[in-house]
């Protein structure tokens, strides 16, 4: 959690393991001040949290009756220990949840809720996948996708735009992708230098953004056109890939190697997009230090 009141302290004392631990203290004085200051959000977190863990439940009780028993043990077991971590992220970054006027909310709204729901939906896609149900997940990657598009739809039709939502789905959709794309590759379907090429794409988003913020100061990260092009691509490209793998045949083998070069060469692609726009951030907030710098040597040749 980036807080920069406290990163300012942090870059003055040039990064000290001192500056740090009062870095971490002062974060955490914070989140428990956003606790005590709001506690029907942290209620109504933990209260989704335990519908969606008896939803899980009663998918794997039925799963287990109807189906394979190994594997709704394996499906529960793997969506219960990914939502604690899910959920405690989003408790941690309660004071991140107000309305477009920064008026503090008592509760989820709809919006984060679909949001939520497609980060439960995450290990049941890698389970599926893993195990070769290739229809089973296809279905479920498809009604994640659906909470991604409603999500955000109603963020702005219903005017629930959050702070903590703009954070949170960018970071679903990563870890979405990438589970996807290694659920894939684990399964011995898609060649595993295209996950690797989507883990150096995001990786560098997410470690280039991070350094960026923490070493010069903050950013705001706001979606392009081609950034949502970019997205929406590359989920019809993973539905189809999908589908041609569950499909097989001499259609689904004809096309399959296709629509996966397709993808490789569109993560290639992206990844010199984040590089530029990395760069374009850097040479943007650094600007005014380079000006100043400029203005005393002139200062000082004139002198």
């Amino acid at each position: 959690m980036f807080i920069e009141e406290y990163l300012v302290t942090l870059r003055r004392e040039r990064y000290a393991p001192a500056a740090w631990l009062e870095y971490a203290r002062q974060v955490g004085r914070r989140v428990r001040a956003d606790w005590l200051a709001n506690p029907g959000a942290v209620r109504s977190i933990w209260a989704v949290a335990l519908v969606y863990f008896a939803v899980a439940f009663l998918a794997s009780v039925g799963m287990a009756l109807a189906w394979d028993r190994d594997l709704a043990e394996r499906f529960f077991l793997h969506t219960s220990l990914w939502m604690l971590p899910a959920f405690a992220f989003v408790t941690v970054s309660v004071g991140q949840l107000r309305d477009e006027r920064q008026h503090r909310l008592s509760g989820l709204n709809v919006p984060l809720m679909l949001t939520l729901a497609r980060v439960a939906l995450v290990p049941g896609i890698a389970v599926f996948l893993v195990e070769r149900h290739f229809v089973w997940a296809l279905v479920l990657y498809v009604v994640a996708s659906l909470t991604d598009v409603l999500d955000g739809w109603l963020a702005r039709r219903w005017g629930q735009t959050t702070p903590l939502g703009k954070v949170l789905d960018p970071l679903v959709d990563i870890v979405f992708n990438l589970t996807m794309l290694a659920g894939l590759a684990a399964a011995g379907l898609l060649d595993i230098t295209v996950f690797w090429i989507a883990v150096v794409r995001y990786g560098t988003l997410l470690v280039g953004g991070a350094c960026l913020y923490l070493f010069v100061g903050p950013i705001r990260i706001q979606p392009t056109w081609f950034g949502r092009m970019t997205g929406v691509v590359m989920t019809v490209l993973i539905a189809l890939f999908t589908l041609l793998v569950a499909i097989r045949g001499p259609l689904g083998a004809g096309l399959t190697r296709l629509t996966e070069i397709a993808l490789g060469v569109m993560l290639s692609a992206t990844v010199l997009q984040v590089i530029a726009l990395g760069w374009y951030n850097l040479r943007l907030l650094t600007a005014p230090a380079r000006e100043a710098e400029r203005v005393v040597r002139d200062v000082r040749w004139r002198a």
